[in-house]
């Protein structure tokens, strides 16, 4: 097995595939009407979540999220908003493996191949060379409360990896993706 260090063309296109492979999931209060809701208010993720070692609070998600929500034509209320909404970020790492087999050459790890000296058939085990990096696994999470209940009636989380030491601007460009993907399935109307 080979293990070697990520060049950094690599860690670019995994950048630029990590935000292709976005995965958004969602749950929604079917009762609550969405199509009625004009502004929101910021508040506090739970307690309970901010203690947690593997929680983060973003400030520039939550300008990117605000950007989508103002997209959408909801302004920031802070006295009586229609609805509140928390977010916050969990990652975690995760161990990913490339193979180097080149192409043209069979994937396989294994099998029967033909032996010219010998004209005959045997079995034969390919090591797959394997390069093995570490990648961070970013989960964002918005939670959207209806104001005075307390009730969560939509929930959506986006996951994807995440690479904090990239350049500013290319941070910024998948923290506005991530905004764009999970608040497009937020159940409002756009006005």
């Amino acid at each position: 097995m080979k293990i070697n260090s990520l060049p950094a063309w690599l860690v670019l296109f995994l950048f630029v595939a990590g935000c292709n492979s976005m995965k958004v999931t969602c749950e929604q209060e079917q009762s609550f009407d969405f199509a009625s809701v004009r502004s929101y208010q910021w508040i506090n993720a739970p307690e309970k979540i901010l203690k947690e070692t593997d929680t983060y609070l973003m400030e520039d998600i939550r300008s990117a999220l605000d950007r989508e929500l103002a997209a959408r034509g909801l302004r920031a209320e802070p006295q009586n908003p229609d609805i509140q909404i928390t977010c916050y970020v969990k990652l975690r790492e995760e161990t990913k493996y490339t193979d180097l087999t080149e192409p043209g050459q069979p994937g396989f790890s294994g099998g029967f191949v033909y032996d010219r000296e010998s004209r005959d058939w045997n079995y034969s085990e390919r090591t797959p060379d394997l390069n093995s990096y570490t990648v961070e696994i970013g989960t964002l999470t918005v939670l959207v409360y209806e104001t005075g209940k307390g009730t969560i009636v939509w929930h959506g989380t986006l996951q994807t990896e995440m690479d904090r030491s990239l350049p500013k601007e290319k941070r910024t460009e998948q923290t506005n993706t991530m905004a764009e993907k999970l608040i497009s399935a937020l159940p409002i109307p756009a006005k």
